[in-house]
C-alpha cells in the first residue's frame, strides 16, 4: 500500500471498505454544485472508485489518487495526480475535502504533497487542473499552489440547465521546484 506523509495528514492507497467515506465527500449540496446531476449519485463515485482501486494493481502505475486522512484514522478527502499522457509527462490534479475539514489547510497540504511527489518521483513535467470557473475554492487552492491559469473555455459545459466555464490551471515541474527551492 502506498503511504505519503505530511505533517498533520496521511495520504494513502484507499482500502475497500473506504467507499462510504470517499462517497460522503462528495455527497454535499456544496460540493455537488459545481457537478452535473449525473456525478453526483452514489453508482457514478461507486464507478470512480472501482477505477481508483483497479489502478493500484496496475504494474506501472499512472494513477494516485489518494485517502486523506487524519491521524486518528478519520478518512476526510481524496487528491490525486494522474498522468494522462506518458510520452509528454502531463498529469491532472485534483482534490476534494468534506465539507466539515474547509478552511483548516488541509486541502493545501495534501495537495503541496502530491504535487511534489508527482514531480519528483514520477517525473512529470507539467501537471495541470480543471475546474469550473465558479468553483472559487479549487481556483484558490490551485493558485496557492503557484498554478496559473492557462486558459478559461467559455461554456464548455452544460448541467443543472445551465453553461458553464471551464478554467484550466498548470504548472511546469522547473516552475513548482523555484517555487519551492
Amino acid at each position: 500500500m502506498f503511504t505519503l506523509p505530511t505533517a498533520r495528514l496521511l495520504l494513502s492507497d484507499f482500502s475497500e471498505s473506504d467507499i462510504d467515506a470517499f462517497y460522503a465527500t462528495s455527497n454535499d449540496p456544496a460540493y455537488q454544485q459545481y457537478y452535473s446531476e449525473e456525478e453526483t449519485t452514489r453508482e457514478f463515485w461507486q464507478g470512480i472508485f472501482e477505477r481508483i482501486l483497479a489502478g493500484t494493481e496496475t504494474a506501472e502505475r499512472t494513477s494516485y489518487q489518494l485517502a486523506i486522512s487524519l491521524p486518528t484514522g478519520e478518512l476526510i478527502g481524496t487528491c490525486g495526480v494522474r498522468i494522462e499522457t506518458p510520452a509528454h509527462k502531463q498529469a491532472s490534479f485534483g482534490c476534494a475535502i468534506g465539507r466539515p475539514h474547509w478552511g483548516q489547510g488541509f486541502a493545501y497540504e495534501a495537495s503541496q504533497a502530491l504535487v511534489d511527489f508527482g514531480f519528483e518521483h514520477l517525473s512529470v513535467h507539467r501537471l495541470y487542473a480543471e475546474t469550473i470557473a465558479e468553483n472559487l475554492r479549487a481556483r484558490a487552492l490551485a493558485e496557492r499552489l503557484g498554478m496559473r491559469v492557462e486558459g478559461q473555455f467559455k461554456e464548455a459545459k452544460f448541467f443543472r440547465g445551465r453553461w458553464w466555464d471551464v478554467v484550466t490551471y498548470g504548472v511546469l515541474a522547473d516552475e513548482w521546484r523555484a517555487l519551492h527551492a
